[in-house]
């Protein structure tokens, strides 16, 4: 089922100082979607590092990722209003 959402998205991040990020995570929590963070800048991290950059392409953050289909990078409103509609269909 495409619409059915993701327990949670991840949004992969450079860190406290990207402010795009810091927007993300703050109407992601404003719009009540469970999120995962993941700061692709520590050396931990550089498997998911060269998944967003390798696999996936992006080269800005942050990169958001509800599921293998539906992901994009930066800060983007609409596109976490759109998805706040698959996670209030859960409730």
């Amino acid at each position: 089922m495409p619409d059915a959402a993701p327990r949670a998205v991840t949004v992969y991040t450079t860190g406290p100082a990207c402010v795009q990020c810091m927007l993300t995570e703050s109407l992601l929590a404003d719009l009540d979607i469970p999120f995962v963070e993941c700061d692709i800048t520590r050396n931990e991290n550089s498997a998911a590092r060269d998944y967003v950059v390798g696999d996936l392409g992006y080269t800005r953050a942050p990169v958001v990722v509800v599921d293998e289909h539906d992901h994009w990078s930066g800060f983007q409103p609409d596109e976490l209003k759109r998805i706040a509609a698959r996670f209030a269909s859960r409730s």
